[in-house]
């Protein structure tokens, strides 16, 4: 009836690391406002700067943030950061 500790801990974990999945994606939608593209890229592109390997691995090893500051410096590169879904004025 009741769910014990170990699976309300596991479900925690797992909460957060969806929450880290998302603020990756939207930050990576300020540079590819395609969504299957900005997947596309999540799941298989490895990051050169980040040891070759996925966003995805990277946040699921609790590296969220470098991808957050890889994606912000490619945004200062880009010219983008004034941009969040509209243009800037």
């Amino acid at each position: 009836m009741f769910a014990s500790v170990v699976d309300i801990r596991s479900a925690v974990q797992v909460d957060a690391g969806h929450g880290h999945a998302w603020h990756v994606l939207h930050e990576a939608s300020r540079v590819e406002p395609d969504e299957f593209a900005r997947i596309a890229w999540y799941r298989n592109d490895p990051i050169a700067a980040l040891g070759q390997q996925t966003a995805e691995t990277l946040v699921a090893c609790g590296r969220h943030e470098e991808v957050l500051a890889f994606l912000r410096g490619v945004n200062r590169d880009l010219g983008l950061e004034g941009r969040r879904g509209t243009p800037a004025y």
